[in-house]
């Protein structure tokens, strides 16, 4: 993808990229509002997240990279593809990530405060989550053309191809740049 198609399809996707954080926001406000909430919730979510978290915790920094980016390629990638349905599951996925990432910081800031917090999240998390909001973007997209496709508007597979592209040169390395971060910086962060 060469840098002017490239910038063109930055520009088409900003309306979707918006609506991406947006939904995300709105997820992270409703987990924070469920934590705050409802306590027996939040303590059941709390030690649901710490057994997910403890497979990951004793392997090495690069099989921790290799993980993490494989975890977060492939729910983008889905999210991707998954836009195929008038953009409603990547509309979902935005929603419950937001809400989990609202639930961790929430719990995570009254255990051990608002900066450790930020610091177990920002380093690695303004990569991933720009990376994700672009994949859900695409998926949103792809949703939007498959919806003007069924009334005439458009062509979809015109537009898979562009996204998987897309996916591909852009997406996938901001992805492994923000595995690496968490695997080897978020770590050392936050044990120090």
């Amino acid at each position: 993808m060469n840098a002017i198609l490239f910038r063109a399809y930055l520009r088409e996707l900003r309306p979707f990229l918006i609506a991406s954080v947006l939904i995300f926001a709105v997820g992270a406000a409703l987990g924070v509002a469920v934590a705050s909430r409802v306590p027996g919730l939040s303590d059941q979510f709390s030690e649901s997240i710490a057994g997910f978290l403890k497979s990951f915790r004793d392997l090495p920094k690069p099989q921790l990279a290799a993980a993490i980016f494989l975890n977060n390629s492939v729910k983008t990638f889905a999210a991707i593809l998954l836009g195929l349905g008038f953009g409603i599951l990547p509309a979902f996925f935005l929603v419950v990530n937001g809400a989990v990432l609202g639930v961790v910081f929430y719990l995570s800031s009254h255990s051990r405060g608002v900066w450790p917090s930020l610091l177990g999240i920002l380093p690695h998390g303004v990569v991933e989550l720009a990376a994700v909001f672009l994949g859900t973007a695409i998926g949103l997209l792809l949703g939007d053309r498959v919806f003007k496709r069924l009334t005439r508007k458009s062509a979809a597979k015109i537009e898979l191809g562009r996204a998987l592209r897309f996916f591909a040169v852009v997406i996938l390395p901001m992805l492994l740049v923000a595995a690496l971060i968490e695997a080897f910086v978020t770590t050392a962060l936050m044990r120090a």
